[in-house]
């Protein structure tokens, strides 16, 4: 109980919302590094109407809601399923993940696998499809299907596509000085991209050039059997946009 005193104290002071507002939990993360009489806390807060909206959601499609979790949480999940990949499974390195979706990054950072630092940054590949929309005269949807697939004009690699992935490079450079300037860290051994902006042709080229770090995609599903019914290339491809989605499937349940 002195524990949720204090988490509710801290997080008053965090939460830019009335407290009533919120739903909100805590998670013991172990003995500080700083002080041998502390432990780090890590602190989820959303606004209920958010909560209350996607548990609507489910209960309309028959289903029965027992935990909501935070997109980081279910990110760091899905993160610690492919860590096989990494040199050394990530030991003692700095290592960033970049889930790129439609109009958001989110931008987490892992120190010996600990996640360090969480931030969200406005740009994500909606703004591709928007530059296709506008030079080609076509819908969003139509934009956004010939992104996917193909069978653009011939100039898109060149005057769209080249110019984007250059300037993408550059958002996430920049999110990471900003990983930089408030923190004691200086570089960044590897970089993991993921989200459906993960797969736009040539951005893991630009990245690592742009910010001198090894790049990959992300792949949750490596080291894991697959049916018979999946089909493995069509997987290869989505797998990254996937990211959130495998680590809600494999979230643990506490004991009840």
């Amino acid at each position: 109980m002195d524990m949720e005193v204090q988490v509710e104290a801290e997080a008053n002071q965090a939460i830019h919302f009335d407290l009533d507002e919120v739903n909100l939990d805590f998670q013991v993360l172990g003995a500080s590094a700083n002080s041998a009489e502390d432990v780090d806390v890590l602190i989820v807060a959303s606004r209920k109407e958010k909560v209350e909206d996607r548990v609507a959601v489910a209960q309309a499609s028959g289903l029965k809601v027992l935990v909501m979790d935070a997109e980081f949480n279910a990110s760091q999940t899905a993160y610690e399923g492919m860590l096989q990949v990494l040199p050394d499974a990530g030991k003692g390195q700095t290592v960033a993940l970049i889930d790129i979706g439609a109009t958001t990054m989110h931008i987490l950072v892992f120190v010996n696998n600990v996640m360090v630092y969480a931030r969200e940054q406005s740009f994500g590949g909606a703004q591709l499809t928007q530059e296709i929309q506008r030079r080609f005269g076509m819908t969003f949807e139509e934009a956004e299907k010939a992104k996917r697939k193909g069978g653009l004009p011939e100039n898109y690699a060149l005057e769209v596509l080249q110019p984007f992935t250059e300037t993408m490079a550059l958002e996430i450079s920049r999110a990471l000085q900003l990983f930089y300037s408030s923190t004691s860290y200086s570089k960044m051994d590897h970089i993991v991209l993921a989200g459906g902006g993960a797969v736009i042709p040539g951005l893991d080229e630009a990245v690592a050039n742009r910010t001198e770090a090894s790049t990959l995609i992300a792949n949750p599903f490596v080291g894991m059997s697959l049916s018979s019914r999946i089909q493995s290339a069509k997987l290869a491809v989505d797998a990254p946009a996937l990211m959130v989605a495998c680590g809600l499937a494999m979230r643990r349940f506490d004991p009840a």
